[in-house]
């Protein structure tokens, strides 16, 4: 089944045109929503009983629980999280069909920074312009040409139909629609003034957004159990105490650490900035270089002039700093590089007899890295020109050239990446070597004394076996790099120059002469360190906005940090990986690269929502960092309180303040209670609860989760629960594009959950999402689609109640044919024909399929196979069989089968059919997937229907063929007369009973040249065995040897056997009313040439073309 694609073009504006059948499905959505909400179908629990243990009751009662990451409460929910949902939601679905009880609990992250950040902004605009957020003239005229600068920026060009086009606009940008303030980004939502001036108070958000959020889920007609909701942050006092414990114990199990590290600092906000709390880039970390001091031995005469024009220079060591992250290279500086058209400045560092010439990017991050005379302050000295400095000569530590190395010109030198100083080791980097190789060769083009580089040569540093001692020069020379213009090739030329240094270099000069490159990379580094010829230095990987709309640093500072990336809990981390399901090897190679280079993460903040440090309540936990377990807390959450906040004491009326620690370690680790503990009663339902739940069966994520939350996930998990209760699967899915484009409230490209369940019904957009994408890829959603979906399903449903009237009329005239509409029904008393074991088998097939396919999470693959090609099976069937009609036990078969199919994605339609229609008293959600299916398909029976299908397209195709022939002027068909399908016809089928004899033996020597050890053919073994038995001179021989060969890499040696797996004769039999009735034959004359008289030289003709499984086909007019 091919799914049309839209492009933007096509899509722009759908609509859905004519509302009528989409709301009687609408109306049909609603009345079973309300019925599932009203018998609490979706509440589960653990059965009652007793005397069982855990393992027993999973054994009689097995269980299934699925969640996602609970989304975050500043906003309503985006299609983007309706797509996240319908994987555990379909899954859910799924597991229910299989017997399980299948919990799906939800709830809500309000963690961190962007509920603050935005509450100050609404506080600060209420200040600004007042309850009514009335905007100065100037402001709102700036405010209209933000709107159009963001219009302008929203594409490169105007895109064709169908054409990609790249997003111009930051995250926020795209997420804010173009609105400058915030209380625009509320209106925006239909929020009225007065209710958007309560926003500026945190209180508001938590409790505004989680109850919309839960409606427009319940408008999804998802399987949730709501009474297991919450809030997290101190909000909710019970999760409060949960995450504090989990802390805690953390903690205790020296997982958590205390020390001065890097981390993504926002100067503006005073703390770490971590992923949750950046406007834009998450998953940026910090990069750690060294800086290597390259001390001014002589300014050059411009440089000279500029220096001494700055008085606080004077008696100052000025040392330009090189970020480098190859510190071990050192030894074969041959110079350094800046770029002529950046600007630099004199910083005052740490020791004030010393300045440090770099960029203001690179100065604002030593400020905060204790490198500047005071924290967090930068001492700027004055500026000076990157073409001032070039012709300086530089101390250049651990060089060969002790005489000082001089200061080069370099194009591409960044001001935003390192510190805009760049030191030169061309023996062991290709853009150095290629640099200084143009210098050689054109210093007056480059504006260069010619001696600044002449004498200065590339110097062996380290060897390797696939590049020798100087790994520069050979990989340009190689890659044919001719200068330093050729940027894609010096790419990969440092890529593999850096690789191959680093795994197998071995250092070839220095103090550690002999030791691989990766021990001695730390050793130099240590040493120039300690020396004072460098200094550490970190920046951020990219750009980092903190949501209060700063850039930020890297910073040093003393600081909480969870010590991920630790060796033995790494170690037991990727157990846990190789022990779960990860669906597909992309998802498996994902996370075993971020183990290998995650590590310490800061995990508390100044200020923020969130739970305060158990030992130190001035910091909060933050928001990546209390989510990393709470999958556990869902197992008893509706037992400790029925309300979002916790404000309701759950049905054990166990208190927050019984939540003690010891409480948290009985429940969850299955330590002893303190000896008569008020509540143990209570707390042995809560482990009970909890046993039976956990592990965690599917985590269900997007792809960018990857990097940071699912990998923090596994990591808690191993550091605080058993293995058996460590998670089974996780299930990664790429992000949703709307009709092919990046969703986007600035371009008007965006759908929110409610409003693509307003325009086209739950089930129709279920449908979409399901066949939108399963892969790591970006799914698209797209709107035709779920149109298209409403008109399916209504059509689908009246014909269902048609043939279920049919059914019913059958029941009491089994051995009368019945006539309804357009359904036919034979006898229910008939034997089955051919035709209909066929359909029997293709029917079992799909539900193999689509089981399996729903098994795998592959949702496209399901409604592909369990809905459209179900429907194309049906109506094949239909029509094949319009003259005898089709068989009542086959056909309420196939209604159940669709019924089941599609009861994970489209609920509220299969439950109508089920009970409305069909009469069952209990709900289809709790119905069984069939126990009939055999554990195969039936190939052979199969193989039939291929037939059938096969040999009515080569009559359609020979139909077609003999009308084009006959319209030719001149041909022999022409002079019979113009074929014209709709009048009398004749159809001779000619059927072979053996192959012809040169294919038997084309097959035997295939046979003899084929190695079943290795699965590979001889080629020139075959040749010439065809040759010796004269094969060759059949011009047929060759291709058809290739084809076989071709089938037997595909499908096994079990192809060779070209023996048919059905009587071809009885299947044509089978076919014959049809091709009489429906395709219009007055005679259909089915030929078996092994019993077959003498034919005739045009009968002959075609007859010879004949083989078993390929009947030979003559259309004529009558």
């Amino acid at each position: 089944m091919t799914l049309t694609t839209i492009t933007p073009a096509d899509s722009a504006n759908v609509e859905v045109k004519k509302t009528v059948k989409r709301d009687e499905l609408m109306e049909i959505e609603k009345h079973w929503q309300a019925d599932w909400k009203e018998s609490r179908l979706f509440e589960v629990d653990v059965p009652e009983s007793d005397d069982l243990t855990t393992d027993e009751l999973h054994a009689k009662y097995p269980k299934w629980m699925g969640t996602i990451p609970y989304p975050y409460m500043n906003g309503p929910l985006h299609l983007g999280h309706g797509f996240s949902i319908s994987k555990i939601e379909f899954a859910t679905g799924w597991e229910r069909l299989k017997g399980k009880r299948a919990l799906f609990p939800f709830g809500f992250h309000v963690t961190g920074m962007p509920i603050k950040a935005s509450a100050d902004k609404i506080a600060n605009e209420l200040a600004m312009f007042g309850p009514n957020f009335e905007l100065p003239q100037e402001i709102e005229d700036d405010c209209e040409a933000l709107s159009e600068k963001v219009e302008d920026m929203s594409v490169d060009v105007t895109p064709k139909a169908g054409a990609n086009f790249k997003s111009k606009k930051t995250k926020a940008v795209a997420k804010s629609g173009g609105a400058k303030y915030q209380f625009q980004i509320l209106q925006a939502q239909g929020i009225s003034n007065e209710e958007i001036a309560k926003f500026a108070d945190t209180q508001h958000w938590l409790e505004y957004y989680p109850p919309i959020a839960m409606a427009d889920i319940n408008a999804l007609g998802c399987k949730v159990d709501w009474r297991r909701a919450f809030l997290t942050t101190d909000h909710n006092p019970y999760y409060d105490s949960f995450a504090r414990w989990q802390f805690q114990r953390l903690l205790d199990n020296k997982k958590i650490k205390f020390g001065k590290r890097y981390t993504i600092w926002s100067a503006k906000d005073a703390q770490p900035c971590m992923d949750h709390d950046r406007q834009s880039g998450e998953g940026v970390n910090p990069q750690e270089y060294t800086g290597i001091k390259l001390e001014i031995l002589e300014w050059s005469e411009h440089g000279s002039q500029t220096a001494s024009a700055i008085p606080e220079l004077a008696g100052k060591r000025i040392f330009l700093v090189a970020a480098t992250l190859r510190p071990e290279t050192m030894y074969g500086q041959t110079n350094c590089f800046v770029g002529t058209k950046l600007e630099y400045g004199f910083y005052l560092s740490n020791k004030a007899d010393e300045v440090f010439v770099v960029s203001e990017r690179a100065a604002r991050n030593m400020a905060f890295q204790e490198l500047s005379p005071e924290n967090g302050k930068v001492v700027k000295l004055g500026t000076i020109s990157g073409q001032a400095i070039i012709g300086s000569k530089v101390n250049a530590p651990l060089s060969e050239y002790k005489g000082g190395v001089y200061v080069l010109p370099m194009e591409n030198v960044l001001a935003t990446k390192g510190t805009g100083v760049v030191t030169s080791v061309p023996s062991d980097s290709p853009d150095d070597y290629a640099a200084l190789r143009d210098l050689k060769k054109k210093p007056e083009y480059y504006g260069i004394d010619p001696k600044w580089v002449e004498d200065f040569n590339p110097i062996a540093v380290l060897s390797t076996e696939a590049y020798g001692e100087m790994s520069a020069p050979t990989l340009c020379e190689k890659l044919k790099i001719n200068s330093q213009k050729d940027r894609v090739q010096l790419a990969e030329a440092k890529e593999a120059a850096y690789k191959e240094g680093f795994y197998s270099g071995t250092m070839s000069i220095g103090d550690f002469k002999g030791l691989a490159v990766q021990v001695a990379k730390q050793m130099v580094r240590a040493q120039l360190i300690e020396s004072g010829d460098a200094v550490g230095y970190a920046e951020p990987e990219g750009l980092v906005m903190s949501r209060s709309g700063d850039e930020c640093v890297v910073a040093k500072c003393d600081q909480w940090y969870i010590d991920y990336g630790e060796e033995s809990w790494k170690a037991l981390t990727k157990k846990c990986l190789a022990q779960m399901n990860t669906y597909g090897d992309d998802t498996r190679a994902q996370f075993e690269a971020k183990l290998d280079w995650l590590n310490e993460w800061a995990c508390v903040r100044s200020f923020g929502l969130g739970s305060k440090v158990p030992w130190d309540e001035s910091f909060v936990i933050e928001s990546l960092s209390d989510s990393t377990i709470y999958m556990s807390y869902y197992t008893i959450s509706h037992l400790l309180h029925r309300s979002l906040d916790g404000s309701e004491i759950g049905p054990l009326g166990v208190t927050a303040d019984d939540m003690d620690y010891s409480a948290w370690d009985y429940v969850l680790l299955g330590k002893d209670l303190p000896s008569g503990h008020s509540k143990a009663a209570e707390l042995a339902e809560l482990r009970r609860s909890y046993l039976y739940w956990y592990p965690l069966d599917n985590r269900s994520s997007a792809k960018d989760l990857v990097q940071n939350h699912l990998t923090f996930f596994m990591y808690n998990h191993t550091a605080l629960f058993p293995e058996r209760e460590w998670p089974r699967s996780v299930r990664i899915n790429g992000h949703l594009l709307l009709n092919s484009e990046k969703m986007s409230k600035s371009t008007g490209n965006s759908l929110s959950l409610r409003e693509a369940c307003d325009r086209y019904g739950a089930d129709a957009t279920r449908l979409a999402l399901a066949v939108a994408g399963d892969s790591m890829e970006d799914a698209n959603f797209e709107e035709p689609i779920a149109n298209a979906e409403i008109l399916r399903l209504h059509t689908l449903k009246e014909w269902v109640t048609d043939a279920l009237e049919a059914l019913a009329a059958s029941e009491k005239t089994p051995s009368e044919e019945t006539r309804i509409n357009s359904v036919a029904l034979c006898p229910a008393s008939a034997p089955y024909t051919t035709l209909d074991r066929v359909f029997n088998a293709k029917l079992d097939m799909y539900t193999l399929a689509t089981g399996a396919a729903y098994e795998a999470m592959m949702y496209r693959e399901a409604i592909i196979n369990g809905l459209y090609e179900f429907l194309a099976l049906r109506d094949w069937y239909r029509e094949t069989s319009a003259a005898t009609g089709m068989h009542p036990t086959l056909l309420r078969k196939w209604i159940s089968r669709q019924v089941i199919h599609l009861c994970p994605v489209a609920p509220h339609w299969c439950e109508h059919v089920w009970r409305t229609l069909m009469g069952n008293t209990t709900s289809i959600l709790n119905a069984r997937w069939p126990t009939d299916l055999p554990a195969d398909a039936d190939h052979a029976l199969l193989s039939a229907g291929e037939y059938m299908m096969k040999l009515v397209k080569s009559v359609r195709d020979a139909e077609a063929s003999l009308q084009r022939r006959s319209k030719k002027k001149g041909s022999k068909e022409a002079q019979a007369g113009e074929f014209n399908p709709s009048e009398p016809k004749t159809l001779d089928i000619f059927v072979a009973s053996s192959f012809p004899q040169w294919q038997e033996d084309v097959i035997s020597v295939l046979k003899e040249c084929f190695d079943a050890a290795t699965s590979t053919f001889d080629d020139k073994a075959i040749q010439a065995a065809l040759g010796q038995r004269g094969l060759l001179k059949n011009k047929k021989a060759m291709p058809f040897a290739q084809v076989t060969k071709k089938r037997i890499s595909l499908l096994g040696p079990a192809a060779f056997d070209r023996a048919l797996t059905f009587a071809e004769i009885d299947v044509l039999s089978a076919l014959l009313p049809y091709m009489s009735n429906n395709m219009g034959y007055s005679r259909v004359n089915i030929v078996d040439l092994g019993n077959a008289d003498e034919l005739g030289s045009a009968l002959a003709t075609v007859a010879e073309s004949a083989v078993p499984g390929e009947p030979g086909i003559l259309v004529a007019k009558a």
